[in-house]
Formats: structure tokens, C-alpha cells, sequence
């Protein structure tokens, strides 16, 4: 056979399995696929009316895109992509999640890609014994392991988190222009121009699908560092490396770092509405890194899940006591990359690369402590360097079989744990059952085990007083577990409102308690509101006094004094004085103070303009349009401008708006 007749035979074996692994993907996946929107699902996709689009029009489109409010850039192309999602087969959640594992087969392809060209590239620079056929099938393996892991799951099955798979395709689309350029200047070949096309085209469509796109060049800089160690044919191009990084590694980073330190107060009050502090983060994060490593390289699902509230914080270097070891292990794992970038260049840079991914979301920001999907790309570098040991053929040779089978037992592993995960997320309830076995100490889950519950209807009486003391002892667990949770006493109020039922005075006095003095969630302001709805109702048969106590209680509480919460909270108040209090200037002055609290929040400004036109404050509420007006620079309130237009212009000529 000749070497020609050879390289066709491997590229076709090649390319047979990886379809064979792009289609057991699929398959695995199949059965969450039937599942059902979780979490934020709702507030992004759900209930964000913006990306109901009727069609293609440019303003409709533009309105969707900017209907975002995670991150600071709003990640309009995710936004956009759920909208489109919404155009083409409406708000079923199956092709939500269809598209999702589309982005994630399109993913798992790039990964092999990226996976050659790193080998490609190890074996010009450091092993020149590797054969293609071992590069080939290390990259399988690699590209296999990382579609079929469980630990992925949250990235295709939730959909919201297509923000983080979408924004991981461009970058891993420019690390590929990345290494195959940094290739060519090894060969002494053009390839500057291709490296800043990558980095000027992938790193803003990356960002605009999430935030975390910003790190494609710290990516870059890994894999410089570890693959390529600033080597070039020419000296020109040896410069341009080092200017390159300079410009967009260096300089960044420390700009990013003074601005920091230099708002250190402001860093601090955005935990605010958080149930942690940033010395409590950050002394918890190197114990989660350390989670995120075991659940890699040998995972355990029932360690995971879509909450993680019951691990518990870092309160001091021994508190638990695996503070300080998770802090000095990382340490050591970072001297591990820097001595074995001569001698073991792919542990360095799988090292880096996964520490590098986490710098964003898992050090000083005020985001919540864990979650799995953190690791999508991050994962990429502690697989490849494990794949490449396990089945590197040139050293240890009287062990390479029982490498190879442990290599596809891992891969097997990963496989059913992904599909048997898969099969919870089927529907609602699977998935809650699931998630509270699994976590019976997470307040959350305990949370979404009632709320399932509280939604199952039958005609049985006897059914529906089991399903009602079910969702009750859930929501009771939820409030013992974790006392700063409140979510679990608005449950057993509105539960025992809708069933009819007497109130319970305790969970009053606590749930006042705990929204005066406890750490209270971002959304303590839309549960405020459900209340005032079941007032309004004439279910839930509060004091109106201890209601408005309820949500002055909360607007005096420490965790709500700035902030998107605050301004949430204040107009819960707003609304409280229309609905129940038929209060419409104090209403309406209550408003003004939320618009104040929370400029930026054009929602906010819109109902304060409404407020305006109904009670006949038309210059004002001209005035008010107008600011809205110049807010809204890339007019994705225009529908919602030439409506309030409309009812000005009847307001003024004596129409009732």
C-alpha cells in the first residue's frame, strides 16, 4: 500500500469515527431533549417577551437581540439566536435544546480540529516520533471524551447556557486560525495576518455570545507559551509575537488589575445581593476548582446537579478545613505547569488553559459559586493532556493496551453517565426528584421539588392533599436547610393560599425576619409581587399593614441598599400602593424614586412614563420619553416608544389612553 493509498485509508477510518462519536452524542442527549425550560430559562427566554418575534424585520430583530440583561454587553447574539429560535418553531422547548446540542456537535468538531493542530504542532516542536495515525487517534479520543462528558450536560440541556456554548465555538474557531498560523511562522511562512483576523473577527463574536469570549487571547497566550514558546523562523515575526501579546495579554490585564484595586469599594458592594462576601468567595473558589477537577477526570453525577447551594462557604483558612490544602494545591499545580513547559509542554498547557478559564468567573466577580457549565472550554485542557498519556504510544509501550482500554472505558463512562443524566432532564419532575436525592441539603432544589409539585393537578381529592403535604414538607425543608433562604416561606404562603388554607403567623414573622436581616436573593422583588398578587386576589388574606412591612422590611435590609434588587424591590413597593393601597400619586412618586435607583433600567423608565400618561402628567411624561428616547441607543424599545407616543398624543386630545 502505498504512503498516498495509507493517508486516504486513515483519513477515511477517521472521519468514520468521528461520525460514529458526533452520532453517539446525539443518541446519549436524545432523551433530555423532551425535557422542559429550567431556571433562567424563564426570565431570558420565557418571559422575555422581546424575542417572541413575528418576524424578520430589522427593529424586531434589533429589539430581541438587546432584550438581555446578563453580563455587561447583554450577550446580544445569544439573545439573538433564542429569538430566531422562537421565529422558526415558537416557544417549544425541544428545539431550543436541538439547536443547543447542534451548537455542541458543531463544537465537538472544532475541538478535534483544534486537537490536531495542537499535536501537529507538539510533534514539530517536541516529538517528532509521533505518527499521524497516534496524533489522529488521540484527537478522537479527546474530541469524544469532551462531547460525551457529563459534566457538559448543563451547557446543551439548560438552554439559557447556549450563552456559553456559542460564545465557546468562536473561540475555539480562533484558536484554530490561532495554531494553524503559529505553524506557519514556525515554517517561516506568512501567518501575522491570519492571527490578528483571528483575534479582531472571533473575540467580539465570541463576547457578544458571552463575556467570557474576552479570554481568547489569554487562550492564545497559553498555548504560546506552552506549544510554541515565542519560536519563529523569522525575527519579525518573534517581535510581532511579543507586541501582540503586549498589546492584548499584558496591557489589558494590568489595566483590568488597577482599575480593580483602585475600586475596591465598588467590587465589594456589588456582593451586595449576594448570600457571600468577596473574602468568602474567594477563599471557597480553590475548593471548587478542585471539585470541578474530580468531576472531570472521574465523574461522579451525583455530585452534580443544576444547583450547588449546599456547598458550603469558606469562612476561613480552616473553615472547613480544606480551605487552606485547596488554596496550596492550586499553588502547586501552577509551579507544576511552569516546570514541566520543557519536559511535559501539554500538562502545561492543559493547566493553564483550564486555570485561565476560570479566571473570569471563578475568582473576584460577584457571581455565584459554582456552576458546572464554567467548565465547557476550560475542560478541553485538562482532557487533552489525559488522553495524550493514556494513549501515547512511544513511551511505556508493555502498557499501551491496558492504556487504550482505560482510555475507552473513560470514554464509555462518560457516555452512559451523560445519558443516564440525560434521562432525568426528560421532564420536570425526574429532574427535581433527581436533583433533591441528590442534594437534600440544597435549598434550591428543595425549592424546585415543591414548586413541582405545587403544579401537578388532579380531579382525586385524596391525590391532591398528598401532592399539597409534598410540596409543604419541601418547602419547610428548604427553609431549615439554609436560614437566609426565603423562597421557601413565600412557597408555603402562596401554597396555603391557593389550597385554601390557613396561614400560618410563624412563616409571617419569619419570612419578615429573614427579609429585614437576612442576605435575600436577586429575586426577592418578584416574590414580593406574587404576594401583592395574591392579595389583590383576595387569597392570601395578609394585614395589608404586614404586607407593606414586608417589602419596607426588605428596602431596609443591608443586602438590598443599591442595585438592580433595590430598584426591583422598590417597585414591588409601586406596585403594592396601586393594587392594594389604590394609592396612584404615591405610586406614582415611588416610581420616580425606582428610575432613580436604577437608571439604566429602561423597564423601569417605561412604567414611570405610563404612570405619567394615565394620570395626566403629559409634559412630564414627554419629558421622561424623551430621556428614554436617548437611553435607548440602539432602539430596542422603538415598538415600545411609538406605542407611548400613540397615548400621549390621545391623552393630550382628551382620548382615554
Amino acid at each position: 500500500m502505498t504512503p498516498q493509498v495509507k493517508a486516504q485509508v486513515l483519513r477515511a477510518i477517521t472521519t468514520a469515527l468521528l461520525l460514529c462519536a458526533l452520532i453517539a452524542t446525539y443518541r446519549v442527549y436524545q432523551p433530555g431533549l423532551s425535557g422542559a425550560f429550567v431556571f433562567d430559562d424563564h426570565p431570558n427566554i420565557v418571559a422575555n417577551a422581546r424575542i417572541a418575534i413575528g418576524s424578520l424585520q430589522p427593529d424586531a430583530l434589533r429589539g430581541a437581540a438587546l432584550s438581555g440583561d446578563s453580563g455587561p454587553l447583554g450577550r446580544p447574539l445569544s439573545m439573538l439566536s433564542f429569538a430566531l429560535n422562537y421565529y422558526s418553531t415558537g416557544l417549544a422547548p425541544y428545539y431550543f435544546k436541538l439547536t443547543n446540542l447542534a451548537i455542541h456537535l458543531v463544537n465537538g468538531i472544532s475541538i478535534f480540529v483544534l486537537s490536531l493542530l495542537i499535536l501537529s504542532a507538539y510533534r514539530t516542536r517536541f516529538q517528532p516520533d509521533l505518527s499521524s495515525a497516534s496524533i489522529r487517534a488521540i484527537a478522537l479520543a479527546v474530541c469524544a471524551a469532551w462531547l460525551l462528558h457529563p459534566f457538559n450536560l448543563t451547557s446543551v440541556l439548560y438552554v439559557v447556557q447556549r450563552m456559553n456554548s456559542l460564545s465557546a465555538l468562536f473561540v475555539l474557531w480562533g484558536l484554530i486560525l490561532f495554531v494553524w498560523a503559529r505553524i506557519r511562522l514556525l515554517e517561516g511562512r506568512s501567518g501575522i495576518a491570519v492571527i490578528l483576523i483571528s483575534l479582531l473577527l472571533f473575540t467580539p463574536l465570541s463576547a457578544l455570545g458571552k463575556e467570557t469570549g474576552a479570554l481568547m487571547p489569554l487562550f492564545m497566550l497559553v498555548l504560546e507559551i506552552s506549544l510554541f514558546q515565542f519560536q519563529a523562523a523569522r525575527p519579525a515575526s518573534r517581535k510581532f509575537l511579543l507586541g501582540f501579546f503586549g498589546l492584548t495579554v499584558a496591557l489589558p490585564g494590568l489595566l483590568v488589575s488597577a482599575y480593580l484595586i483602585s475600586h475596591l469599594g465598588w467590587l465589594q458592594a456589588s456582593y451586595a445581593g449576594r448570600e457571600f462576601t468577596l473574602e468568602q468567595r474567594l477563599l471557597t473558589e480553590p475548593r471548587i476548582l478542585w471539585f470541578y477537577l474530580r468531576q472531570i477526570a472521574l465523574p461522579d453525577i451525583t455530585g452534580m446537579g443544576l444547583f450547588h447551594d449546599d456547598i458550603p462557604l469558606s469562612q476561613g483558612l480552616l473553615a472547613p478545613l480544606t480551605t487552606l490544602p485547596a488554596i496550596m494545591g492550586l499553588g502547586a499545580l501552577m509551579l507544576a505547569a511552569w516546570f514541566a513547559r520543557r519536559r511535559a509542554p501539554l500538562v502545561t498547557l492543559g493547566l493553564l488553559f483550564f486555570l485561565c478559564g476560570h479566571i473570569l468567573e471563578s475568582t473576584v466577580f460577584s457571581l455565584e459559586i459554582v456552576h458546572e457549565h464554567r467548565n465547557y472550554l476550560p475542560m478541553f485542557g485538562i482532557l487533552l493532556p489525559m488522553f495524550y498519556y493514556l494513549m501515547q504510544p512511544l513511551q511505556s509501550r508493555d502498557t499501551l493496551r491496558l492504556r487504550q482500554a482505560a482510555a475507552l472505558l473513560l470514554i464509555a463512562l462518560f457516555a452512559y453517565d451523560t445519558w443516564a443524566r440525560a434521562l432525568t432532564w426528560s421532564n420536570p419532575f425526574d429532574l427535581a426528584k433527581s436533583e433533591v436525592e441528590h442534594h437534600p441539603n440544597s435549598a434550591r432544589d428543595n425549592g424546585e421539588m415543591a414548586d413541582n409539585y405545587v403544579t401537578v393537578k388532579t380531579s382525586d381529592p385524596g391525590l391532591n392533599e398528598f401532592y399539597y403535604q409534598q410540596a409543604r414538607h419541601y418547602y419547610e425543608q428548604s427553609t431549615a436547610v439554609d436560614p437566609n433562604y426565603s423562597n421557601g416561606l413565600f412557597g408555603l404562603i402562596l401554597l396555603n393560599a391557593a389550597r385554601g388554607k390557613d396561614l400560618d403567623p410563624r412563616w409571617i414573622d419569619e419570612l419578615e425576619h429573614r427579609l429585614r436581616f437576612s442576605r435575600v436573593g436577586s429575586d426577592v422583588g418578584d416574590k414580593l409581587i406574587q404576594l401583592v398578587n395574591c392579595q389583590t386576589e383576595n387569597k392570601c388574606h395578609l394585614d395589608p399593614r404586614r404586607l407593606e412591612r414586608l417589602i419596607r422590611g426588605t428596602l431596609d435590609n443591608p443586602s438590598t441598599q443599591a442595585g438592580r434588587k433595590r430598584a426591583l424591590v422598590r417597585s414591588s413597593l409601586s406596585y403594592y400602593q396601586v393594587n392594594i393601597e389604590k394609592n396612584y400619586p404615591l405610586a406614582l412618586e415611588t416610581m420616580r424614586q425606582t428610575v432613580t435607583e436604577a437608571p439604566e433600567q429602561l423597564q423601569y423608565r417605561l412604567t414611570l412614563i405610563q404612570f405619567l400618561t394615565v394620570l395626566g402628567h403629559t409634559e412630564e411624561a414627554r419629558r421622561e420619553l424623551e430621556t428614554f428616547k436617548q437611553l435607548d441607543r440602539m432602539h430596542a424599545y422603538a415598538e415600545q416608544i411609538s406605542v407611548q407616543e400613540k397615548s400621549l398624543s390621545e391623552s393630550s386630545s382628551g382620548k382615554q389612553p
